[in-house]
Order: structure tokens, then sequence, then C-alpha cells
């Protein structure tokens, strides 16, 4: 934890320096460094890393002929001892291989890029971590008004460990921040260009879609309200019959598709349709209600209801911000019933380390401000402790560094 506090520390300092220095534009880079590098040099940290990432990888390079003998390959010979994905290191090749061959065209060109290039899959760590260092600093920068806050409750909220641990969507989610400028400057195409390129490394950002009505469609904190407790009070009485509901839906679909149209039926295969059915027998769908990001997300909707007049004022974004903690909210009313909510909900919370500031510079009294201040930071500081220290939330601890280990010398 030691490396993650020096490297919040630093980037938070940089950014109170260029608070005071407006003209040190280069201070803005050189801030997003320390958490960068820190990412980029990792290794086995985050809990999708041998899960699903380093595995992936090194299908790909069994399918390029490269690679240690499957028998000898340790991520496969492990997971065939826990008989996951197949009671032998072959089978679970071939799980990894279907997987390769399912994955978003954007990540799949980087794994090509690393193996060819020789970088290895510590190219594909290090290019994901800039990548979303670069969006995440970017939108900090560009849209909050107190950066060195906003850049501590990037990784105080949890966001900074999330994105260590789902790396491929939080380049997703990274380049949805900096998509959000353009639904403000009325720019459609340029806004659905970044979600197209967002879905290159993970499907999922088409969920950023509906951000296209919320700066048509204000929605206030009456109209949140609203819709947030419909949803809940919905998605409780559906919950009984909705798992049975979707899976023959899904089939039906992909029946229907394959017959009357196999190039649908071809693509729904491919985003892995078929594949996300299965969740809802699996031990994803008996995670229960997100109760913790629920009550965050309500804190938030609260805070920025009883500053919604004076916040509107000094930032153009806010009203987006506000209607994407809704619709968050929303997904994780149905977190009960369908698997993967929290997933969309990580796409539409990600502001919230951008409101939060602009939430506490409209307190026009400044002691009551710093108190404020003062608590956000104790109650981020506790959650992060509780989580990253306590439990170990995205598999975060303890670091390494592994530059060796992505090039091959393991």
């Amino acid at each position: 934890m030691i490396v993650y506090t020096v490297a919040m520390l630093l980037t938070v300092l940089l950014a109170f320096a260029y608070e005071r220095r407006r003209n040190l534009w280069w201070l803005m880079p050189l801030a997003a460094l320390p958490l960068a590098l820190v990412a980029a040099a990792r290794w086995n940290v985050g809990t999708d890393f041998r899960r699903t990432y380093l595995p992936m990888y090194r299908a790909l390079e069994h399918l390029r002929g490269a690679g240690k003998p499957v028998a000898k390959e340790k991520v496969f010979v492990r997971w065939a001892k826990r008989g996951t994905f197949g009671k032998t290191p072959k089978r679970v090749l071939k799980h990894f291989c279907k997987l390769v061959h399912r994955s978003e065209p954007g990540y799949r060109a980087l794994m090509e890029v690393s193996f060819r290039s020789g970088i290895g899959f510590f190219g594909v760590i290090s290019f994901c971590a800039l990548l979303t260092a670069a969006c995440v600093f970017f939108a900090i920068f560009r849209f909050s008004r107190w950066p060195s806050l906003a850049a501590f409750l990037y990784v105080a909220s949890s966001n900074y460990f999330l994105s260590l641990n789902i790396m491929r969507q939080y380049v997703a989610i990274g380049i949805g921040l900096v998509a959000l400028t353009f639904i403000v400057d009325r720019k459609l195409w340029h806004f659905l260009a970044c979600v197209a390129v967002a879905t290159l490394f993970h499907y999922s950002a088409v969920a950023l879609l509906p951000c296209c009505i919320l700066i048509r469609t204000e929605i206030t904190p009456k109209r949140g309200l609203v819709l947030v407790a419909s949803a809940l009070a919905l998605a409780f009485a559906i919950a009984p019959v909705f798992v049975d509901i979707v899976e023959i839906a899904v089939a039906l679909v992909l029946a229907v598709s394959s017959a009357i149209a196999p190039p649908v039926h071809k693509f729904l295969l491919g985003v892995g349709a078929d594949h996300y059915a299965r969740y809802f027998s699996s031990v994803l769908a008996k995670d229960g209600f997100e109760w913790i990001f629920f009550a965050i997300n309500l804190c938030f909707l609260a805070l920025g209801a009883r500053y919604w007049d004076r916040v509107r004022e000094g930032n153009r974004l806010f009203v987006l911000w506000y209607g994407m903690t809704v619709i968050g909210t929303i997904a994780l009313a149905f977190s009960g019933s369908i698997p993967l909510m929290k997933r969309i909900n990580y796409y539409y919370a990600a502001p919230q380390f951008l409101m939060l500031p602009e939430i506490l510079l409209a307190e026009e009294d400044v002691r009551r401000r710093r108190i404020l201040t003062g608590v956000a930071i104790l109650a981020f500081l506790a959650e992060t402790i509780v989580a990253v220290c306590l439990f170990n939330k995205n598999g975060v601890l303890p670091y390494r560094i592994g530059f060796w280990h992505g090039l091959g010398l393991r």
C-alpha cells in the first residue's frame, strides 16, 4: 500500500502546484505520471490479471505457435487443477482461445502488437495503464476546478484500484469521460465516435449511449427520485421471474437469428451474447443487491440535490454528471436480479470524483465547506482502508513490479 500512497501524494501535490500556477501547463502530464507508472509497471496485480488477461495472452501465444508447452504453462495448469474451465491444461487453453477470438478488436490488436514486437504482456499492461491515465487526467484538468481533490478522490474512491483490475473496461470508461465534453458541446458525432473507439476495448461501452439524451432531457433531483424509486419497485417486483425471462429471450433471439439472419447470429455470438446468458445461472447471479454502491450513489444524489442550483451555475457538466448518477443508480436497482449491473454503474459513477469537488465548491460558507471537505476525505479514506487494506478488493495487494516478467524472463 506504500507504493500507492506515495504515488497518490505525488500526484496530489503536483495537481495542487498546478492550481497555484495555472500557466505551468507541463505540471498536468507530470501529475498523471506517478499513478500511471505504478499501474504500468505492475505484475500479477488485479483480480482479473491471472483470471482473464494473462491466460488470454498466453492463449494468443499458443495460437501463434509460441509460448511454453501447454502442460508446462502455469496459468493453464493452475486453472486445470481448479477444474473451472476444464480438467486438463489443453481444455483450459481451448477456453481462453475462444475468449481471444471473442475479444474486442482493439484489445486483440494490442495483444498482437505486443506479441509481434517482443514486448510481451508487459506491453498490454503498460498501454492500458498509460491510456487510462491520459484520459482520466485530461478529464480532471479539463473539467475540474479543484484538480488536487479530484485526483485524490480518483484513488480514494477506488476508481484507480478498479482500473488495475478491469483494465480493458476502464480504458473504455476513461475514453467515455473524455467523450462527455462533446455531449455538452452538442457534438453528437464526436461523442458517438468516442464511444465507438471505447467499444474497441470493451463492448459494454455502448452503455454510454443514453448519455446523448441527458443534455436535452434534464434530470432534476425530483425526477431522479421518482425514476430511482420506480426502478427499485419494478426490480423487486420482477426479480423472481426475471432470470427465466432473460434465458428464454436470449435462446429465442439466438435461434431466430441463426435461422433467418446468420450474420446477426454470428455477431451476437462474437460479442458473447450466449456467454452473458450463462451468467444468470452462475455464481455471479448470486451476488445479490449491491447495497454499498447503491448507498454511495444515493449520497451523491442527495448532495447534488442540496446544491443543485449553485453547482449548475459553476459547471455546465454537472447536470450531465447528475443524470448519469441517476442512471447508474437505476442500473444498481436491478443488481439483485440482473448480473453485472455494477459493471454498467462503473461507467455512470466514474464522473463522481469530478462531481464531488464541484459540489463542495458550491458551499459559500468557508467554514462549512472545510468541514464538508474534511468529512468527505475521511469517509473515502475509511472506504479505502476497509475495501483495499482489509479486504483487498480488486486484488491490488501486494504490489509487485514485473518488467522482466513481461519480457518473458519469468
